[in-house]
């Protein structure tokens, strides 16, 4: 077997580099500028989190955690501010520097800054400044209380003392249990915060949906697939996605897809991963997921000049009641997608399970006859069912986006319209077709041509 030569493999993708098309990062080579962006944003995100679980552990203020901190926030702004700079660079990113130092100033000033907190005893700069846990404390109710005088000795009766000068008195400050936590609030009402599994069931139309992370091998062949049948759908993208693959961003919007919203680096949000229960992690607080949300917004309407549609779908799909209010708060409705009878009949195709040894492995026939076999026996069948798929995939055989053409056209044959979001929500009942507060479901792209 070859030994692999050091320095001469991508650090993202281990693939072979090919000199002509390097990218550096430091000393770090990267076969292509997307990999060299990819690999600053897991950094910045890494970073990120360092930071937070520091500010989040208030058990210890000493020196020690102190320098963690100071450390950690500082490599944090770092990464963010050379993720940004290589993202403003655009194709001039090959010009950056290929090594970068801090300043001896600036390693100064952070020491100098950090010698006069320790001495002061305070906490550490910027702590809790990021992510704001818990609402603090009140202050405690400070009541106007006069020390008695003491009695003044045999004073004349013509010329009494003179009293003493008032003190301030403060008025009592509300308990802390009457102050509404802004992290943990009540939930909203369902019809704003609920999870969308399917639409009106006396309406022959299916939504395709597709999800966009970080990869995008089989985005342009899903879209000239689409295209090809003129036809229009939701897809939700990472705002990671959109920094990286501009070109395909603006052809879903020219083309005339909806694209909503699945956060900016599509973190776990749940427990789900380690015990199966949808419980909300410790560290996602409702300012991290509205900053999710928000980074991918605006990455979306500075590359598009639009707005989002105002749907949402939560990564790994793990997510609660809880979760959802804040995302509505922030003007978002989540969308999930169809589950039958029983836990084996759902339209999650499976697309990303490569292990064909695996329980859950469905191959590109099978997720073809699930759907269409979805709901036989009853009136409503696949109506207004959502599909999910995704813009990637790893397997080298047997991929699922392959099928979409027959599949396509066996459901427009049976009479089914292939819509968007929009489309199929358009068509609910009125109490369940309200937007959330703070946005309104954007229409069907102008110039759409009905399925063929």
């Amino acid at each position: 077997m070859p030994t692999r030569e050091p320095g001469r493999h991508c650090k993202r993708c281990g693939e072979i580099i090919r000199w002509n098309a390097a990218r550096f990062i430091g000393l770090r080579p990267f076969c292509s500028e997307p990999c060299a962006i990819l690999w600053l944003s897991d950094e910045a995100s890494r970073t990120a989190w360092d930071r937070a679980a520091l500010e989040m552990d208030r058990r210890s203020l000493n020196l020690r955690h102190r320098v963690r901190l100071l450390r950690a926030s500082w490599w944090a702004s770092v990464a963010q501010r050379r993720l940004d700079r290589r993202l403003d660079a655009g194709p001039r990113a090959e010009d950056l520097p290929w090594i970068w130092l801090p300043s001896p100033r600036g390693a100064a000033a952070l020491l100098l800054v950090l010698i006069a907190w320790a001495a002061a005893g305070g906490p550490a700069p910027e702590t809790r400044a990021m992510i704001p846990l818990a609402p603090s404390p009140a202050p405690p109710a400070i009541v106007a209380v006069t020390p008695p005088e003491p009695a003044p000795p045999s004073p004349p009766p013509a010329s009494p003392p003179a009293p003493a000068p008032p003190r301030a008195v403060v008025s009592p400050s509300p308990p802390p249990a009457e102050r509404p936590a802004p992290t943990r609030p009540n939930p909203l009402p369902r019809v704003v915060a609920d999870d969308i599994t399917r639409g009106d069931l006396t309406v022959r139309e299916v939504v395709f949906t597709f999800d966009g992370g970080d990869e995008a091998n089989v985005a342009g062949e899903i879209l000239d697939i689409l295209w090809a049948r003129r036809i229009q759908t939701t897809i939700f993208l990472t705002g990671q996605f959109i920094r990286v693959y501009p070109d395909l961003v603006r052809r879903m919007v020219d083309e005339g897809h909806e694209v909503g919203n699945h956060t900016d680096a599509h973190p776990h949000l749940t427990t789900y991963e380690k015990n199966h229960h949808q419980q909300t992690l410790p560290n996602v607080t409702r300012e991290f997921l509205v900053g999710q949300l928000g980074r991918a917004e605006e990455s979306f309407r500075r590359l598009t000049g639009q707005a989002m549609a105002p749907y949402w779908r939560a990564p790994y799909g793990e997510h609660n009641a809880e979760i959802r209010a804040w995302a509505a708060e922030a003007g978002y409705r989540h969308i999930s997608w169809t589950r039958g009878v029983g836990t084996a009949e759902d339209l999650d195709t499976r697309d990303w399970v490569t292990d064909h040894s695996s329980r859950i492995y469905r191959s590109r026939e099978e997720i073809a006859t699930r759907i269409l076999e979805f709901g036989r026996g009853r009136p409503e069948g696949l109506n207004g069912g959502i599909v999910l798929m995704h813009l990637a995939s790893h397997r080298k055989t047997d991929r699922p986006h392959e099928g979409l053409p027959q599949l396509l056209r066996t459901l427009q044959s049976q009479g089914y319209r292939i819509v968007t979001v929009s489309e199929l929500l358009d068509h609910l009942p009125g109490d369940q077709r309200s937007a959330t507060p703070a946005a309104t479901p954007l229409p069907a792209p102008d110039g759409r041509s009905p399925a063929q």
